[in-house]
């Protein structure tokens, strides 16, 4: 009797489950650093678009806010989805400004969703002004 009928169907069927690598802040600090950071307040950024870093720019989310991480670093508030969505919370070391859009680009999309859930945390005042890097455009 014959089994691999059998595997190849439970193969199939099974989910498949993508090894997402660990998000490392010191590297995207690294990274960020060189991304000639600007001075921007934190209220400014909110309501842009999260874009993919591919030509065609899909929107990934909306920023909804900054906090303040426990090592001092600030994260920013970010609505994925529209109707099952979730806010999670990205490094602004991940990020770059691409106009009036925010750029996700030290991250997948995979990755994004892998993120944690946005919980209570210290959240930065719209008046304080934080330092997010530039993003060439992607055409």
């Amino acid at each position: 009797m014959r089994r691999y009928p059998l595997m190849i169907l439970l193969a199939l069927t099974a989910p498949a489950v993508a090894a997402v690598p660990a998000i490392d802040l010191p590297a995207l600090a690294a990274k960020a650093a060189r991304r000639f950071p600007q001075a921007v307040r934190a209220g400014d950024l909110m309501g842009r678009r999260l874009l993919e870093p591919a030509e065609r720019q899909t929107v990934l989310g909306r920023v909804r806010g900054a906090v303040r991480r426990a090592d001092g670093g600030v994260d920013l508030r970010v609505e994925t989805g529209w109707l099952s969505g979730r806010t999670v919370l990205v490094p602004t070391e991940a990020v770059g400004l691409l106009g009036e859009h925010v750029a996700l680009l030290d991250l997948t999309p995979e990755q994004l969703q892998t993120l944690p859930d946005a919980g209570p945390a210290p959240a930065v005042s719209p008046e304080e002004t934080i330092r997010v890097g530039l993003a060439k455009p992607f055409h």
